[in-house]
């Protein structure tokens, strides 16, 4: 049962970004779909995350968009050996997590290659380094010249390393590493365009909003953690900027899911978030401050 609904969560998560944030403007779905599965109030807490689109659908998006790769963005490798706070580790793995992936968006796969081996080299000290058994290293290797491959294998170490923190019941570094994975491809769009030359990445930066909201939603159950208290109040300051963004229902805009009286739940008209120039700007000004925050060395 648990692993159908994380399926259900998922799809969930999978429709609005294929058929309401596309660049390509095709006909968004306006029936409402309903949901087999029951789902409890207890199960969407437990499941927020499951809501939180990977490294890799963020960067597809922005490719299809015509944005250009920006190797600057990218968190040098040369820092990765500076980071030795587990908490520091933690959210640079997830940082270096979404490197990975942008590079591989982008085909560009020496570097692919070489943020490949520091997530490994991270993976040893934060405790998961059994995510990255000899097979997936041999499968990187082997694919260097196939770029469909090599971004299927990517994405395929990123949820290695989640199931191994879900198995083990480390939710909280699993929070950790999600929230740094997905402040960093906010950082990557928000930095990659500007308010007036892309309205399709400046609409799907706005759309994080909703994302932000099941992110902390997650990192609250852990909120007795040390190491998650300093990041929700990071991330709590970015979602008071966010919260500026006014939202409204809008059955021609998308999907979104919501339970009805019975428990079940249905799939129906998604919410039209707009967002002026200033607000971009103050969220990428935000954005920064806390992805400077994650990635600076301690002196």
């Amino acid at each position: 049962m648990k692993k159908q609904i994380k399926l259900i969560a998922t799809l969930l998560l999978a429709l609005p970004i294929a058929l309401f944030t596309s660049c390509g403007g095709d006909d968004p779905i306006e029936e409402p779909i309903e949901v087999v599965e029951d789902i409890t109030n207890d199960t969407l807490k437990n499941e927020s995350y499951y809501q939180i689109p990977s490294p890799d659908e963020m960067f597809g998006f922005i490719k299809e968009c015509g944005l250009k790769f920006n190797g600057e963005l990218l968190n040098p490798i040369k820092n990765v050996d500076k980071y030795s706070d587990p908490k520091k580790q933690a959210l640079n793995f997830g940082i270096y997590s979404a490197d990975l992936a942008y590079t591989a968006a982008f085909e560009e796969f020496n570097e692919t290659t070489k943020y490949f081996g520091t997530i490994q080299k991270l993976a040893e000290p934060i405790g998961i380094s059994s995510a990255f058994d000899k097979a997936l290293i041999e499968r990187i290797q082997k694919s260097l010249d196939n770029p469909d491959s090599l971004v299927a294998i990517t994405n395929t170490s990123y949820f290695s390393a989640i199931d191994y923190l879900e198995q083990n019941e480390q939710g909280d570094k699993l929070g950790i590493i999600a929230a740094a994975g997905w402040l960093e491809t906010v950082y990557v769009i928000a930095n990659s365009t500007d308010y007036n030359k892309n309205k399709a990445a400046v609409e799907r930066l706005a759309d994080q909003k909703l994302t932000l909201d099941n992110l902390l939603a997650y990192l609250e159950k852990y909120n007795s953690k040390e190491d998650v208290k300093e990041i929700l109040v990071w991330f709590n300051e970015l979602e008071a900027v966010f919260a500026k963004l006014p939202e409204k229902e809008d059955k021609g805009s998308g999907i979104s899911f919501k339970k009805k009286d019975n428990g079940k739940m249905v799939l129906g008209g998604g919410s039209k978030i707009s967002i002026s120039k200033e607000q971009f700007n103050a969220i990428k000004d935000k954005v920064n401050e806390i992805r400077n925050n994650i990635v600076k060395i301690e002196a």
